[in-house]
């Protein structure tokens, strides 16, 4: 008998400790869907592109996939729906000389069943705690991550380097973006972290996975724990979390 998955989310964005404003735009709802963007861009361009990369994503899927049902074909319309948001962004900048620029990064996740398909572009990141265990399921896609994957540098010097965010992809740069896509079945007891920079910054991988596994039966209590830890190492930018945990319905 194939058991049935509930869904519990929680996110939290926060301005951080060194910056005027926030640029980070977070989105979930009921259905299973969850969207974290870190925008960038002068004249607060950067908060104007997350929040539209939050809600073109959430429109398309809205259209596409809850309404029809798509549960196994759910690759193609979260990748078309990222490129939609590319789309809005770049037109925007096009046509609004103060956004010229502007940009954003973004994860998101689509859970539907026992799969959730998972999607992102520029480093924004995903992870899963899994048996306690925390891996990150996304590939940054940086400048410093280019020189870990061709042996320029270990992972354990890459925490040392000042300037981490020299991001090679984003959304609303081009006319045309490439959307990383990948689907992860579900277990009772996951947790699925999707985080902007702000976070990944300032605390290592060990430090994210301390924090959960230390609040591992309340994500809202550790969402905001991951926030409060960032802050606590000096909150350089803008800090956004969100949390799915999965459990078998009873």
């Amino acid at each position: 008998m194939k058991t049935t998955l509930t869904l519990h989310m929680f996110g939290q964005t926060d301005v951080g400790l060194s910056r005027e404003h926030n640029e980070d735009c977070i989105g979930w709802d009921d259905k299973g869907l969850v969207v974290l963007a870190d925008g960038m861009g002068g004249h607060n361009a950067g908060e104007v592109a997350s929040k539209l990369a939050v809600d073109a994503i959430t429109e398309a899927l809205n259209t596409s996939i809850f309404n029809q049902k798509k549960v196994d074909e759910s690759v193609e319309p979260v990748t078309t729906a990222v490129s939609e948001a590319n789309r809005v962004i770049f037109e925007h900048a096009s046509t609004h000389i103060q956004c010229a620029g502007m940009g954003t990064t973004v994860v998101m996740g689509l859970f539907i069943g026992d799969t959730c398909t998972l999607a992102h572009v520029g480093d924004s990141r995903i992870y899963r705690l899994r048996d306690t265990k925390l891996e990150q399921l996304t590939s940054d896609h940086s400048l410093l991550q280019e020189m870990i994957n061709e042996g320029h540098m270990t992972r354990e010097e890459a925490d040392d380097v000042v300037n981490k965010n020299l991001i090679t992809r984003a959304l609303g740069i081009a006319p045309e973006v490439e959307v990383d896509v990948q689907q992860q079945v579900l277990q009772d007891g996951d947790i699925y972290l999707l985080c902007s920079d702000g976070l990944t910054d300032l605390v290592t991988d060990e430090g994210i996975s301390i924090c959960i596994n230390e609040s591992i039966t309340d994500i809202e209590h550790a969402t905001n724990a991951l926030v409060g830890l960032a802050n606590s190492r000096g909150g350089s930018d803008n800090i956004s979390v969100i949390l799915v945990k999965v459990g078998a319905a009873k």
